[in-house]
């Protein structure tokens, strides 16, 4: 099964759940996750059986006792559709507490509940999946299974408020450029997407060349990836298990967030539910990383009182806390890479003004990059960046700014990929090791120069550009979109209908 088949599957999934009106991105997302893995853990269970009798050891079943009835052979052919469907609903929550499942694949089932509300459609998605060995799928195909189903299914806000764009997250790893041997933590960790990005730059970067693949995904930018062959056995057992670092509040995205470390490999790494920013102070907010890697809220306030007191900066102002969290929680030597609305950049509020003269007077903020309105659509227009810097304990002494017009697609709702796309990618990442400087692109400011202009982070407050004037998008471009509105209520409207006589009995 390749990429294709699997998004074709993926739909034909959703169709059913919409026809069960269950219509909520996340949710429909998360049920077709709960069968999915319940069909992986008889695979992986089998393997693992099998492993234990070619070495001549024992093995425990993970389906012992009242578990029994949640392997997918069994309940899958119960003829009674009513009754697998009370087994499912029963049992399912109860894998959150299998001691021998991994941390990453507890979270999945944590607090889970099957909402299909009849037994005739989980019978049609049951009798989709069973044909699949996920264990003989490529494991690249069954990495992509959850960036399928978030990209072609869960295209609502707030199904899509965690989503990072995957080629902004590589570009970020790069240039922060994490190491075997050091920790990584996310503290708005949504799905896992700089955790995964984390997790395969480590193991590309010490992979030998033949075991170096190299694709593009959506034509978009070329991607790497290596099995990481020259990993020693302690250094493969600790970016499994204790490099990487995902904390999330919600737990519906936390969920997917265990999905993602599991089919990626690194299920054993804590994945934790927690509020990095508010509410009481745990073990957590005393532990310091090499590397942290995140985009918070772009938007939204906490109430002040709530404000974990160690981030000591008076403001509700989520993405502000964020970048406060990002300070103290990062070790001397450590890195940061942070995506943040360009209100963080000139924002000029007593808490604005504190926070950033303190990443000036003892961070190295290294790079500010201002990246292209559109970056984030279908979602969300808001102008933004992101911020590099280390924890040297040394003032600033200059910052390298650079100016990204294009990202190689096309910056509009319906994000086309290709070459006739502008990408400044890869001059970014080329110019990176030296700083390098162009007109009109690429620029070195002097820290004082940005503490004399009240802390403005932004190219245009610096006087490295003029700043921009708000004007009307040409007729042609209304027109285009207007079309590309139309376009997809009609195929909506085609999809209900062929829903509406799939549920009547017409084939």
């Amino acid at each position: 099964m390749d990429t294709a088949e699997l998004s074709g599957l993926l739909k034909r999934l959703c169709k059913i759940c919409w026809a069960a009106n269950v219509t909520n991105p996340i949710t429909y997302v998360t049920q077709i996750s709960y069968l999915i893995f319940l069909k992986m853990l008889e695979e992986w269970d089998a393997q693992a059986e099998q492993d234990a009798h070619d070495l001549g050891q024992p093995q425990r079943s993970l389906f012992e006792g009242e578990y029994e009835a949640l392997r997918w052979s069994r309940f899958s052919s119960d003829p009674d559709n009513d009754r697998m469907l009370r087994t499912v609903r029963d049992l399912l929550p109860k894998l959150a507490e299998h001691p021998k499942l991994s941390q990453g694949a507890r979270q999945i089932f944590a607090g889970a509940a099957l909402v299909i509300p009849d037994g005739a459609s989980l019978r049609r998605m049951v009798d989709l999946i069973s044909p699949i060995s996920f264990m003989a799928e490529d494991a690249d195909v069954k990495g992509d299974l959850f960036e399928i189903l978030v990209d072609d299914l869960g295209s609502q806000k707030r199904a899509a408020q965690f989503r990072t764009p995957r080629h902004l997250i590589r570009v970020i790893t790069q240039m922060v450029n994490p190491q075997i041997g050091e920790t990584m933590c996310d503290p708005a960790g949504g799905t896992g997407g700089f955790a995964i990005a984390t997790y395969e730059h480590v193991r590309t970067a010490n992979s030998s060349p033949e075991f170096i693949r190299e694709f593009r995904r959506n034509g978009g930018a070329l991607v790497r990836r290596g099995l990481g062959d020259k990993l020693k056995p302690a250094q493969r057992q600790f970016l499994d298990s204790g490099a990487i670092h995902l904390f999330e509040s919600d737990q519906d995205i936390i969920r997917m967030a265990g999905m993602n470390a599991v089919l990626h490999g690194f299920d054993q790494s804590p994945i934790v539910r927690r509020d990095s920013i508010a509410g009481s102070e745990d073990r957590w907010d005393e532990v310091q990383f090499d590397v942290i890697l995140t985009n918070p809220p772009f938007s939204g306030e906490v109430d002040r009182d709530s404000v974990k007191r160690s981030l000591r900066v008076d403001t509700g102002t989520k993405y502000l806390l964020f970048l406060a969290l990002c300070l103290r929680s990062l070790r001397p030597g450590g890195r940061c890479g942070i995506v943040l609305p360009n209100g963080a950049l000139f924002g000029d509020t007593g808490a604005h003004a504190e926070v950033k003269r303190k990443l000036l007077d003892e961070f190295d903020l290294q790079a500010v990059v201002s990246l292209p309105v559109g970056m984030f659509q279908p979602y969300t227009g808001i102008p933004t960046a992101f911020l590099v810097f280390a924890r040297t304990g040394r003032p600033t002494e200059s910052v390298w700014f650079y100016r990204v017009e294009g990202d190689g697609s096309s910056l509009k709702g319906q994000r086309k990929f290709g070459p006739q796309f502008r990408d400044d990618f890869p001059d970014l990442l080329a110019k990176w090791p030296t700083r390098a400087e162009e007109p009109g692109r690429a620029w070195r400011v002097p820290a004082q120069t940005i503490r004399d202009k009240g802390y403005n982070l932004t190219l245009a407050g610096l006087g490295l550009i003029e700043p921009e004037t708000i004007e009307h998008q040409p007729p042609e471009e209304i027109l285009e979109r207007v079309a590309e509105h139309e376009a997809r209520i009609t195929q909506l409207i085609a999809d209900m209908r062929a829903l509406l006589e799939d549920g009547n009995g017409v084939r």
